[in-house]
């Protein structure tokens, strides 16, 4: 009889309540194994002319520039397929984000909301370690996919240590009810700011509202999902979804869509799913 493979739904139950399965379950590598990534806008400040389509797409980003080798040789690429996560004794990663300013940019392969960390910083803790809050951005349709389902968009929010290291957390999201309050000052600026001399435009964001309440998550150690691929990420993806209603996806999609890499393959990472209840 052919085993029918869990949904997002059914992760999310077997990160709950399977302490006794830890012992069989490996570690995800930890960042500081690997090579320290590039800045998390990796295309910043590179001349190199990329895309998601024809000759300058994913298929040929590894030869377009010497730095961006990885893309093609790399052993711990992102984004992946998430099947059959395996549950791990974590506690959830702990996010102090405060309500601050942002800047939203387009960069010309996504738009950007950019963290103001200097005023007032939003923080990342995963167990001991701490990241900084740089910026959120999207992509549509999603980039990882769970058991071969993609969502119409996927959020990253891309953190930072002193060192370098780089910490995304992903979000999913589902087309049903409008998001809420909090993302309304973004999709205005989404909507008008293509219209506007200056592609940068401040606007205020709540960012601890931007976020489901469950912060569980599915971890593992994977690379940038653009040029130059840089391995050394680690990943967060939330078990909990938000919805958007379809005329808000839109607003996302008239900017850009199809800005997403293929699946890589896992080469035998191990990829862990919080078993720790608790926000």
């Amino acid at each position: 009889m052919a085993r029918t493979r869990p949904d997002l739904a059914r992760l999310i139950a077997l990160g709950t309540g399977v302490c006794a399965l830890a012992a069989v379950t490996m570690v995800v590598p930890a960042a500081a194994d690997a090579p320290a990534p590039a800045t998390p806008r990796s295309e910043t400040g590179n001349a190199t002319e990329w895309s998601y389509s024809g000759d300058t797409g994913p298929a040929y980003w590894g030869s377009l520039d010497p730095d961006w080798a990885l893309c093609a040789d790399g052993s711990m690429q992102s984004p992946i397929d998430i099947v059959d996560p395996a549950p791990k004794p974590l506690k959830n990663p702990v996010f102090r984000y405060v309500k601050s300013t942002a800047t939203v940019v387009d960069t010309g392969h996504t738009v950007e909301g950019v963290a103001d960390d200097f005023v007032r910083p939003s923080f990342l803790r995963i167990g001991s370690e701490e990241f900084r809050l740089k910026q959120f951005h999207f992509h549509a349709p999603s980039e990882h996919t769970i058991n071969g389902k993609s969502y119409p968009l996927e959020l990253h929010f891309v953190h930072s240590d002193e060192s370098g290291r780089i910490a995304v957390v992903g979000l999913f999201v589902k087309e049903g009810a409008p998001a809420g309050r909090a993302w309304r000052p973004f999709l205005r600026k989404l909507t008008s700011h293509v219209d506007e001399a200056d592609d940068r435009q401040i606007t205020a964001l709540d960012w601890p509202a931007l976020l489901p309440q469950d912060k569980r998550t599915i971890r593992y150690s994977g690379s940038l999902t653009t040029p130059g691929c840089s391995e050394g990420v680690r990943w967060n993806l939330l078990t909990a979804t938000i919805t958007m209603s379809s005329a808000q996806i839109a607003r996302f999609t008239r900017e850009y869509e199809g800005n997403r890499r293929p699946l890589q393959p896992l080469n035998g990472r191990s990829v862990t799913i919080d078993a720790t209840r608790g926000s």
